[in-house]
């Protein structure tokens, strides 16, 4: 092989590693960056399916790297977003310029970079200030306010993003447009997937400020927490006979525990049911019914419910009593049995009923002989007025 012929191999394959790098760059890019001297953000599209994906994050003031941080994503699905959430941990940060630099890279070959610059320290201030950030496992509540001076406020619109970060990766996310703000307002949005129990999430809030001036502002916050089981009685029922309550479920984590119902007596417990609860999450409810092995007597009880959480801890209580009233009706098996007339039983009633047949049938067959015996003497009487008559008619 001359040098002619290695040549044009060792150009074929420059060539087709910078077309095949061409082709990665089109399919998957950075599409969003955000970074403060607190945290950065980045999102990522890809067009098509991509697999170990790597992103380096940089932290540079004046000319020096202040930090290095790395993302690997193993898959990334064809027409899809993600967004990776980093914080720089930085304990005295200094006043002045700062660039942060995301490079998307695979198998060795970067496909993107972008840059994003912030100040830090400067006497610029936000036209929104967040007030207050409270997630839990339910969704995120927040305050937002316009930014104050000695002249009043001035309204203003704003974009909110609300997300969900597990680890480093956000995984949900939704927005509200165009919100007004005039004065201070709450805001708050529920999670809409399911959550794991005592599990770690942060809840992460984005506001960027729209100007047809200048290049939009972009503030954020995170918020660390951990995401818990949570159920809540909301209606009780209960009588002599049993109990019902409603649990009301307000949390994204499954709600898998037990109800227990105990019914109780000058401190003495007298019943105790555990009955599973079925699944609850945010703004499920379910009414669980019990009956009591026996009927309580007239009195007063003590009677306890209690929600368990999938933990076994206790996360609700209701205590209330139960007046038992004396019962309306009349146990039959207790009823006594009713008295048997003196000299007067099942047998001496057969007899009875047998002798007056026999009875009555003598007196038919009476009255059929005294029948007969009338008959008889009047057959007779007409037998001997005919003789009679014949012996005058004789000469």
């Amino acid at each position: 092989m001359n040098r002619h012929e290695l040549f044009l191999i060792l150009f074929s394959a420059v060539l087709l590693s910078a077309a095949a790098q061409s082709s990665s760059a089109e399919d998957i890019n950075i599409v969003d960056l955000y970074s403060s001297i607190d945290s950065a953000d980045v999102t990522l599209h890809s067009r098509a399916h991509h697999t170990n994906i790597t992103i380096d994050a940089e932290l540079i003031f004046e000319e020096e790297m202040l930090r290095k941080e790395g993302f690997e994503i193993k898959e990334a699905l064809p027409d899809t977003d993600i967004t990776k959430v980093l914080s720089w941990n930085l304990k005295s940060p200094e006043d002045g310029f700062y660039i942060t630099r995301m490079t998307l890279s695979m198998e060795g070959s970067v496909l993107d970079t972008r840059h994003y610059n912030f100040s830090y320290g400067s006497p610029a201030l936000p036209r929104v200030l967040i007030e207050d950030i409270i997630p839990d496992s339910r969704g995120v509540s927040v305050i937002l306010s316009p930014y104050r001076t000695m002249f009043g406020t001035q309204a203003v619109l704003v974009d909110l993003e609300y997300m969900l970060v597990s680890g480093d990766t956000v995984i949900y996310q939704t927005t509200d447009q165009r919100i007004g703000l005039v004065q201070a307002a709450p805001l708050s949005k529920d999670w809409n997937v399911r959550l794991l129990n005592n599990h770690p999430y942060s809840a992460r809030v984005k506001i960027r400020i729209p100007s047809a001036r200048s290049r939009e502002a972009v503030i954020a916050r995170s918020v660390d927490f951990t995401a818990i089981d949570d159920a809540r009685i909301t209606e009780l029922y209960r009588d002599e006979t049993g109990a019902s309550a409603t649990v009301l479920g307000l949390s994204q984590v499954p709600f898998t525990g037990d109800i227990i119902f105990t019914v109780s007596k000058d401190g003495e417990t007298i019943e105790e049911i555990r009955e599973e609860s079925p699944v609850l999450m945010s703004d499920d409810d379910e009414t669980i019914e019990v009956i009591w092995d026996s009927r309580l007597p007239a009195g007063t009880y003590e009677l306890s419910v209690e929600v368990i959480g999938n933990d076994g801890d206790v996360l609700d209580r209701w205590e209330t009593v139960i007046d038992a009233e004396v019962s309306g009706y009349e146990d039959v098996s207790q009823a006594p049995a009713p008295k048997e007339t003196p000299g007067f039983g099942i047998y001496q009633a057969t007899f009875a009923v047998m002798l007056f047949v026999c009875f009555f049938q003598l007196l038919l067959r009476l009255a059929s002989i005294k029948r007969l015996s009338q008959l008889w003497s009047y057959i007779s009487s007409e037998r001997r007025g005919d003789i009679e008559c014949m012996s005058y008619s004789l000469p």
